[in-house]
């Protein structure tokens, strides 16, 4: 792509920054390498380059850029924001947090360098440190949403869960439709073994940007595993208790029928509660995902022993080894699922 002469380097950011934010960053590329052909030292286009391919993924080409960049304007913050980003995303996570306090150093009163450096700080595992500069951070911008949505994570980090989830909601309160924030309350409320609400709101952040449907997607994933693990440990305790209740009793026990019908009756709730806590057109996904292989044996695992528990319930003969090796299944397959996820 070549740009006519009437387009100069600021027209060119403009337009580029207009491709970024519709998330086009080929685009956003192409017209700053055009544009670099006419200024080829030009620090801004660099750097805005380096954030273009930063976002790509093309993490060599933007480290070049902002080394240009940085070369160029030795003392401007912003290229060392950017250079910071990229040798955090190349996994040199000590260089891009030196660069990082050095663009603090150089605008301490913009509020998007003490942001990245808490970023940077959370990144590299150490979200105590990072707290302090998200909180300068706020009070250098205190209605910005990603200060707060930042805030809440490394909140989160440290276990401070309901903080957290108030900084989280105070992001959406100043920003209505931030995916990012809500993605983030699901995780609270994952944590916090709120399963149906960390399926809703993961499900409703994925509505809000479809394009971190892969996140949202392996996070609820995630969480409905879970969910059916404790529907799992559920249908153990009915299927334990019917065994010793049956074990102790000449042919079908009473106690033990009414036990195991009381079991279908809680595995049949915890199912449609989660059913229902997801819109239908987000299971097909789920189901598809091959790095969790565990949610079809679960779900084929729970189909079974909601089999044997009703057909005993019912009043069907079902042998007493019977039940007990349908328990051993169960315990044994729920501990080995997560397993076949790895492969």
């Amino acid at each position: 792509m070549t740009l006519g002469p009437d387009i100069n380097g600021a027209n060119a950011i403009e337009l580029a920054n207009t491709y970024m934010e519709a998330r086009n960053y080929r685009r956003a590329e192409e017209v700053l390498r055009s544009a670099l052909l006419h200024n080829p030292h030009d620090a801004t286009l660099l750097t805005e380059l380096a954030r273009a391919q930063y976002f790509l993924g093309d993490n060599k080409a933007a480290e070049q850029s902002a080394r240009d960049a940085v070369a160029l304007i030795p003392e401007a913050a912003y290229p060392m924001r950017i250079y910071a980003a990229v040798l955090d995303a190349l996994g040199r996570k000590r260089e891009g947090l030196s660069w990082a306090r050095r663009a603090v150093d150089a605008a301490p009163l913009d509020h998007t360098m003490h942001h990245e450096y808490a970023r940077l700080l959370v990144n590299a595992g150490d979200a105590a440190a990072a707290l302090p500069v998200a909180t300068e951070a706020i009070r250098l911008a205190p209605d910005n949403a990603d200060a707060h949505d930042l805030m809440g994570v490394i909140l989160g980090t440290l276990g401070r869960r309901a903080e957290s989830t108030a900084e989280h909601e105070e992001a959406l309160r100043l920003q209505p439709g931030h995916a990012g924030a809500l993605h983030n309350i699901a995780v609270n409320r994952a944590n916090s073994k709120n399963l149906l609400g960390a399926i809703a709101a993961f499900s409703e952040a994925a509505r809000l940007d479809p394009h971190i449907g892969d996140q949202v997607r392996t996070n609820i994933t995630a969480t409905v595993r879970a969910w059916l693990s404790w529907t799992t440990v559920a249908a153990w305790a009915a299927l334990w208790l019917s065994v010793q209740i049956q074990g102790r009793a000449e042919g079908t026990s009473t106690g033990a029928r009414f036990v195991a019908g009381l079991g279908c009756i809680v595995m049949v709730v915890m199912f449609g509660w989660l059913v229902r806590s997801l819109p239908p057109n987000r299971w097909a996904p789920i189901l598809r995902q091959r790095e969790f292989r565990s949610l079809k044996i679960y779900l084929v695992l729970g189909v079974v022993v909601l089999g044997v528990l009703g057909a005993f319930a019912l009043g069907v003969p079902v042998n007493f080894w019977v039940l007990f090796g349908t328990l051993l299944i169960t315990v044994v397959v729920s501990w080995t699922a997560t397993q076949f996820d790895k492969g």
